[in-house]
């Protein structure tokens, strides 16, 4: 139930929450079992998506709580349903934010789990857009973690899907998916309950599995001719 920042040898430096509080989506002080973090300048975003249902952003230095917010920028409705919605209106509210990532030029992407799909936000939580991923899936999600390509422009997202073991890649600007790396399975390349992913400075893609017990790394090669639009 709680976030710590550590130096990097090690030294202990914030704790932001405690463990054993009840899910309170609105609550200013503490977290619930958050699932996902970034940092951008001086805040750190939490994906407080396992018992809370939100994005919640700190102060990364000294843990004093900035703002918060749910799906569409809303404020967060404990009460409102977690059924999975596959087809029809969009739900009105998050169901496992999971992933979370901000980009060089200030947009926060939020992989919305138990709903397949990817919301993005100003800094301070004005809504701009979704996309869904394979929203009709069954399963546990199609939006696990979510991270962005090391181009400058950053012009690609990936997202985790653990559903369809593969990794969806996005268009960032308009949020339609347009390729995958991957499929299900357990030898190279392939996935079984791909959980998390990140991107190193290298533009190298490095992937988690939570039930397949390893690590993968997907070395970047450079864009093709047809990719470079």
């Amino acid at each position: 139930g709680h976030i710590l920042k550590f130096s990097k040898d090690g030294k202990f430096l914030l704790q932001i929450g405690k463990g054993g509080v009840r899910p309170d989506s609105n609550d200013t002080t503490h977290l619930s079992r958050p699932a996902s973090l970034a940092v951008f300048g001086d805040e750190v975003f939490v994906a407080d998506g396992y018992g809370n249902r939100r994005i919640a952003v700190f102060d990364a230095n000294t843990g004093a709580y900035k703002r918060h917010w749910g799906a569409y920028g809303n404020k967060p409705d404990d009460k409102a349903s977690k059924a999975e919605q596959r087809s029809g209106q969009s739900p009105q509210q998050f169901n496992t934010p999971h992933g979370i990532t901000v980009s060089k030029d200030g947009i926060v992407y939020v992989s919305d789990r138990a709903n397949n799909r990817v919301q993005s936000f100003r800094i301070d939580g004005t809504f701009l857009k979704e996309g869904f991923v394979k929203r009709g899936s069954q399963g546990t999600g199609t939006a696990f973690g979510v991270a962005l390509s090391g181009d400058p422009q950053q012009r690609f997202l990936y997202v985790a899907d653990g559903s369809n073991e593969r990794v969806a890649i996005l268009d960032r600007a308009s949020l339609e998916e347009i390729g995958q790396i991957g499929g299900p399975g357990r030898k190279a390349g392939e996935f079984f309950h791909i959980h998390s992913l990140g991107v190193d400075p290298q533009g190298n893609l490095i992937t988690g599995e939570s039930q397949g017990y390893r690590v993968q790394k997907f070395v970047f090669k450079g864009l093709s001719t047809a990719g470079a639009r």
